[in-house]
C-alpha cells in the first residue's frame, strides 16, 4: 500500500529501510519475494543506471484497488450511525492518543504525525501560526459534510495505528 500511494514517485529500495525502520538485508529480501511473485519490478533509473527504482506491476495495482475499496467498505460501516460531531470528536480523541504515544518515544517518528502539530498550535492558539506549524491534515480539516474527505481521514488515522502497532511488535 507505501508503493501504490506513492506510485508518482520514485521509490528506491532505501527509501523503504527508512519508512519502515528496517535493514538492507530486511528490504533486499522482502523485495526480492515481491518481485518473484509478481508484484513489483524494478527498473533502472535514466539518470543514473545504479539505481533501480521499485516499480508497482499491474497485478499489485489491482491489489491496492481491492485492499483501498475494502478498507472504504470497512470505514463506511464503522461509521455508520454517527453524527458528523461524533466522527469529528473521535478523531481528536485518536489525535491525542496517537500524541501520546509518539511522546514517550517508544513508537513512531514524529514527523509523521500531524496530531503533534495540533498540539503546538492548541498551547499557542493566541499566537498566529507560522506556515511550517500548520498541520497538512488533521480532523478540523474534515469538519465539512464531505463524508468522503472524513473516511479519508479515518483511513489515514487506521493506517498510522496500524503502522505503529506493526512498529511495536517489530520490537
Amino acid at each position: 500500500m507505501y508503493l501504490a500511494r506513492h506510485d508518482n514517485e520514485e521509490i528506491f529500495p532505501q527509501d523503504i529501510e527508512q519508512r519502515f525502520g528496517v535493514t538492507r538485508s530486511t528490504s533486499c529480501r522482502v523485495l526480492g519475494l515481491m518481485e518473484q511473485k509478481g508484484l513489483i519490478a524494478r527498473e533502472p533509473v535514466k539518470r543514473d543506471a545504479r539505481l533501480k527504482k521499485i516499480v508497482l506491476t499491474d497485478k499489485s495495482r489491482h491489489i491496492a484497488e481491492v485492499l483501498r475499496d475494502n478498507a472504504k467498505n470497512m470505514e463506511r460501516i464503522l461509521l455508520e450511525g454517527l453524527e458528523d460531531d461524533q466522527i469529528r470528536q473521535f478523531m481528536h480523541v485518536l489525535d491525542v492518543m496517537q500524541t501520546n504515544l509518539v511522546k514517550t518515544g517508544l513508537i513512531g517518528d514524529e514527523s509523521r504525525y500531524p496530531s503533534l502539530e495540533i498540539q503546538e498550535q492548541d498551547a499557542s492558539k493566541s499566537q498566529v501560526p507560522q506556515e511550517s506549524q500548520v498541520p497538512q491534515k488533521t480532523c478540523d480539516d474534515y469538519a465539512s459534510n464531505n463524508r468522503d474527505a472524513r473516511d479519508e481521514y479515518v483511513s489515514h488515522v487506521l493506517r498510522i495505528s496500524q503502522e505503529m502497532a506493526i512498529a511495536r511488535n517489530r520490537k
